[in-house]
C-alpha cells in the first residue's frame, strides 16, 4: 500500500512537472513572439486626394484612423514614419501640392490622432507623375506612410 501511494504520489509529481514545463515553454514562445512582432517590418498605408487638393478627404482620415487604431494595439513602441509622395501630371503647383499633402497628413497623424512617434520624415521633394494617369485612376495623387515600429 505504500508503494502504492509513493507511486501515485510521483505520478502526479511528473504530471505537474511536465505541465509546468509546457508552461514555461508557452510563456518563452509568447515573449519571443512578441519580441518578433514587434520588430517587424515597416508597415504602409497610402492616403488618396482629390485634383488640386491638399485637404485629406474625410474617409481617408477615417482610413488613417483605422490604421492608426491597429498599429496602437500591435506597436506600443514607435520609431518614425516616413512619407512619399506624388501629384499627377497637370495639377496646380504639383511639386508644391505634394509636399502641401504630406504635411496634412502628418499633421492629421500628430495633432488629430495624436499617434506619436519619434520622428517623422517628410519628403523634400514632390514627385510628379510624368504623364496623365488612366482615367479613374488615384494612384498619383497620393501620400504613402509608412511606419517603422520600435524594438522593445
Amino acid at each position: 500500500m505504500n508503494r502504492e501511494i509513493r507511486g501515485l504520489r510521483r505520478r502526479r509529481y511528473m504530471r505537474k512537472r511536465r505541465a509546468t514545463a509546457w508552461h514555461l515553454a508557452a510563456a518563452l514562445a509568447t515573449l519571443v513572439t512578441s519580441a518578433a512582432h514587434a520588430c517587424s517590418p515597416i508597415k504602409s498605408i497610402g492616403i488618396v486626394f482629390d485634383w488640386n487638393s491638399a485637404e485629406v478627404p474625410a474617409e481617408q482620415v477615417l482610413k488613417l484612423a483605422s490604421w492608426t487604431s491597429m498599429l496602437r494595439v500591435r506597436y506600443p513602441n514607435r520609431e518614425a514614419f516616413f512619407m512619399t509622395t506624388q501629384a499627377a501630371f497637370g495639377e496646380n503647383d504639383a511639386s508644391n501640392l505634394g509636399l502641401k499633402r504630406a504635411r496634412n497628413v502628418a499633421n492629421i497623424l500628430t495633432d488629430h490622432l495624436q499617434f506619436n512617434v519619434q520622428r517623422i520624415e517628410l519628403p523634400t521633394k514632390g514627385y510628379v507623375a510624368a504623364a496623365p494617369a488612366p482615367e479613374g485612376s488615384d494612384m498619383v495623387k497620393r501620400v504613402d506612410v509608412e511606419f517603422l515600429p520600435a524594438c522593445p
